[in-house]
């Protein structure tokens, strides 16, 4: 459990949302690692008064109502005897958040995206996993179901993927995302000492990595790739009759 302290906020504080859908994704991205680096600050640790601190942050015309209807909400939980340290607090008031103010166009956008497919380019896995894991969540699609592994395999280069499900067997999204990296980071470090040592033309493939079918560059992976998707989750709720 953090250990709480009284002190000033560091870093840099999210900017002012004034009901723009399409900065609420920024908008979010900024108050999360606002709230990331003080998470051991009391102000952030108490789900009421974040949730407090969070509303401070979005003003103007369009959000105003919002704010009040929300404002109104929490306090009629404390005094209903909710205790302040109920998380369910926060989750309730980032999900009406989301609701009202989610950019649809973008998780729309990312929908379409995915289901046409996203491939990892040249031998950059990091890349592809930041890029399919945002898009994972603005199209909000569960990481823990058979879809999104799938969506995930299917953009993987054949050679990787034919080798972790070889030799890994990987079952969950975060285990197939690790042991890709993994099998990624062996070949790339094989290909650099091939590269170091080459004297002339080898004759001979480096043992245990490469695809079973030879390649037009005996010392590249395949890049190509080729092989349904997710459904959103729901957030927690207290299903608040006057929630907004």
């Amino acid at each position: 459990m953090l250990q709480a302290h009284q002190g000033k906020l560091v870093g840099e504080p999210p900017i002012i949302y004034d009901g723009d859908r399409k900065k609420t994704t920024l908008f979010i991205n900024e108050w999360e690692l606002y709230w990331a680096v003080n998470n051991d600050n009391a102000l952030m640790i108490n789900p009421y008064r974040r949730a407090m601190f969070f509303l401070t942050y979005i003003k103007g015309t369009q959000v105003n109502k919002w704010v009040m209807a929300v404002n109104r909400w929490l306090a009629r939980q404390i005094q209903g005897g909710i205790n302040t340290a109920d998380e369910r607090l926060w989750n309730e008031v980032a999900a009406s958040f989301t609701r009202r103010f989610a950019d649809s166009l973008a998780k729309e956008n990312a929908q379409l995206i995915l289901r046409v497919g996203v491939k990892m380019k040249g031998e950059d896995i990091d890349a592809y996993i930041v890029e399919i894991e945002e898009l994972i969540r603005l199209a909000e699609y569960r990481f823990d179901i058979p879809q999104t592994i799938e969506t995930f395999t299917d953009g993987l280069p054949t050679g990787l993927y034919q080798k972790v499900l070889e030799l890994d067997r990987p079952a969950t999204y975060e285990q197939w995302k690790q042991v890709a990296i993994n099998r990624q980071q062996d070949y790339i470090h094989m290909k650099a000492r091939l590269k170091a040592h080459r004297g002339g033309m080898i004759t001979s493939r480096p043992r245990g990595w490469m695809p079973r079918q030879m390649l037009t560059d005996p010392n590249a992976m395949d890049t190509s790739a080729g092989r349904t998707r997710g459904r959103v989750t729901g957030s927690e709720e207290m299903n608040p009759a006057t929630m907004p």
